[in-house]
């Protein structure tokens, strides 16, 4: 009996004055096996109970206990018991049951039917007492004790209460052959309603974990909870979430739904909880701790199981039900346990997919997305076919090393951390920002027909060149933007078109003209933009943050590179000063000079072989692998790549491979 329960009353109806004299021997007729067979095995539990008393009609109750769990059995059918008091039945131990048998143990596990002359079997498990009318009657009273076991082990119990004068040896005899007779049948449904309601859990839980991890985890936990309350015979469910001192529902589903039922998790009880324990209340309305709006909503039991994780944190599977005195069964808790390792077996991997997902598109110093986002998004807006325009922007920070030089790593890395947060929290609706390496960054803006591309970038100039360096100094930056379809087509000639306008920018803004100035002759603007090796030195210097002097004498060593291999013709209208022409010379004097040999004459000399000489070693072998010569396919992009990474350290300067490597996408658009 549950704590608190009162004791009941219970009327015994009065035996007939006379049982049979002759009782029909133990032959089950074809037609009752078939309905026994037919039905589950609430109804052939029924129809048996119907035959016994048809054969006993003094028989005045017949209770049929199954096996629910390790060591629980459950009322499985009932005759002559109240319906008020058959309510109040509830899973019970099976040492309850059995002390009910005053048998030997082998008589229990070998089914051997006891008659006892105790008081009635209710009266004797649940303390609910007879009526005193029924007291008087004379005749002694005589209980039927009858377990059905296989294989040494008792899945069923069959219980019968009448008078002594009707239920004597020859009667008790009958019971018995009768039993043992239908009893295979009777363990056949019971066994295959097991095995239907195992298999409809183990479907719902092979269904979670393989759910397809496109759809949201939300919707995948509420189609769970409506498996487990439908199968369960609850009335609902939600998960929870214990979240330091926050209670928070993740999924939900059935009834309930918009009730503040994470109230009901007290602190007490969320103690246990978290320590691991099963919580039931078969009564919430009687429960001290009772939440007032949840009784009046309707709420009277509750099963809470606790869901722990590897790292501490607890979630809790809440049934509901509407129903006073409602519990899962022994084995449904069992099952219930399953889908909840699922539910957190499927909730742990969601949650590391999202945590690896972010972690390979996103920049750990900025938050901003990184190259492999930049890419994705990319491809993915300017694959649409809803005529909206895509405006590809690209930037860097002016003069960015020597913010470094100046003020330090740390400083320069907070000064990142600001622009990341600027961007994340002030750009548009819709807009997305990635840093793609170092100090260069890009903006993808999606927008209608009307959106004006160039009043956008200059509100996003303005934004980053608020970002404070340090006193009256402020960040600065050199924008490019091309727009898709109406200014290019395809990818590479939008981001070619980016890149042209930012590096134009830049110079602009620096108040000097490049080396290469265009001029009213196209054919020198054609040669500025269409020599592969100075495209390429250009784009490393940006990444390497080189000072503007060092890029001028870059850029005429590759002129004069060029005319020394014939790419390029001589012309009259590229003015080079004297000075700058003799440190290129000088750069090109050591062009052979690996950048191991570089080093050990710098420990000899004292003097630093120039970044300029690295830049043009690896660009110079970059563009020569990547074209076809007599003898000699061109290599690829990776191929070159490899190439030139598998001679870093010895040949060319390691920092200037690393550049090289982060310009990958821009290469192969090249």
């Amino acid at each position: 009996m549950s704590e608190g329960r009162l004791p009941r009353r219970l009327r015994l109806p009065r035996a007939p004055a006379q049982a049979k004299t002759q009782r029909t021997p133990p032959v089950v007729p074809a037609s009752l096996i078939e309905r026994l067979l037919k039905g589950g095995l609430s109804s052939a539990l029924e129809q048996t109970l119907s035959e016994l008393q048809d054969e006993l009609p003094g028989v005045a109750q017949a209770l049929f206990w199954v096996r629910t769990g390790p060591n629980h059995f459950n009322l499985g059918a009932a005759r002559g018991v109240a319906k008020a008091v058959l309510e109040e039945l509830e899973e019970v131990p099976e040492s309850f049951i059995r002390s009910a048998y005053l048998g030997p143990p082998e008589g229990w596990l070998g089914g051997v039917a006891q008659l006892d002359g105790r008081p009635h079997l209710l009266a004797q498990l649940f303390g609910i007492q007879p009526a005193e009318a029924a007291l008087e009657v004379q005749e002694a009273p005589a209980n039927l004790t009858l377990p059905l076991a296989v294989e040494q082990k008792v899945w069923a119990v069959l219980h019968l209460h009448a008078t002594a004068q009707q239920l004597d040896a020859a009667g008790v005899g009958w019971v018995g052959r009768f039993v043992s007779s239908i009893a295979p049948i009777l363990h056949e449904v019971y066994v295959r309603e097991q095995a239907e309601r195992q298999s409809l859990w183990l479907s719902a839980i092979n269904a979670l974990l393989q759910t397809s991890r496109d759809q949201p985890l939300e919707v995948v936990l509420q189609d769970a909870l409506e498996e487990a309350t439908r199968l369960s015979g609850a009335d609902g469910a939600r998960l929870i979430a214990f979240e330091g001192s926050v209670i928070r529902t993740i999924a939900q589903a059935g009834w309930g739904a918009g009730l503040p039922l994470e109230a009901a998790v007290a602190r007490p009880m969320g103690q246990r909880l978290r320590s691991g324990q099963q919580v039931s209340i078969l009564r919430y309305d009687l429960y001290p701790g009772q939440r007032p709006e949840l009784v009046e909503a309707g709420l009277r039991s509750l099963f809470i199981l606790p869901i722990q994780h590897q790292n501490g944190e607890t979630d809790v599977l809440l049934l509901l039900s509407t129903r006073p005195r409602w519990s899962p069964k022994a084995q449904t808790q069992v099952l219930l346990g399953d889908m909840a390792a699922a539910i957190e077996a499927v909730r742990t991997e969601w949650i590391l997919r999202r945590e690896l997902t972010w972690a390979a598109h996103t920049d750990p110093l900025t938050g901003l997305g990184n190259r492999r986002a930049f890419e994705r998004d990319l491809e993915q807006l300017t694959s649409r076919s809803d005529g909206q325009k895509v405006v590809l922007v690209l930037f860097d920070l002016d003069d960015f090393k020597r913010i470094n030089d100046t003020y330090g790593h740390v400083h320069a890395d907070h000064l990142l951390e600001r622009l990341g947060g600027v961007l994340r929290f002030k750009s548009r609706a819709g807009d997305r920002a990635y840093r793609l390496s170092g100090d260069e960054f890009a903006l993808l803006i999606g927008g209608s027909s009307s959106i004006d591309p160039g009043r956008v970038v200059e509100r996003y100039r303005a934004l980053l060149e608020g970002i404070r360096v340090a006193g009256q100094v402020y960040l600065k930056v050199s924008l490019g933007y091309a727009t898709f379809p109406t200014e290019a087509s395809e990818i590479e000639s939008l981001w070619r078109l980016a890149d042209d306008r930012m590096y134009k920018d830049k110079a602009r803004r620096k108040g000097r003209t490049p080396l290469f100035a265009p001029s009213d002759d196209p054919i020198q603007w054609r040669l500025q933009l269409e020599t592969p090796l100075l495209r390429l030195a250009a784009r490393l210097a940006q990444v390497l943050q080189m000072a503007p002097e060092e890029q001028q004498v870059l850029q005429a060593s590759c002129y004069l590179l060029e005319l020394a291999l014939g790419r390029v013709k001589p012309s009259q209208d590229v003015p080079i000063p004297e000075s700058l022409l003799l440190e290129a010379a000088r750069v090109l004097m050591r062009l052979q000079t690996s950048w191991e040999e570089a080093r050990q004459s710098q420990n000899l000399l004292r003097e630093p072989a120039p970044l300029v000489l690295h830049v043009l070693q690896v660009a110079q072998h970059y563009i020569t692998a990547t074209q076809a010569v007599e003898g000699r396919a061109a290599r690829s992009v990776e191929e070159a790549l490899e190439e030139i990474a598998a001679l870093a350290h010895r040949r060319f300067a390691p920092a200037v491979v690393e550049a090289l490597y982060s310009l990958r996408v821009w290469l192969n658009s090249e």
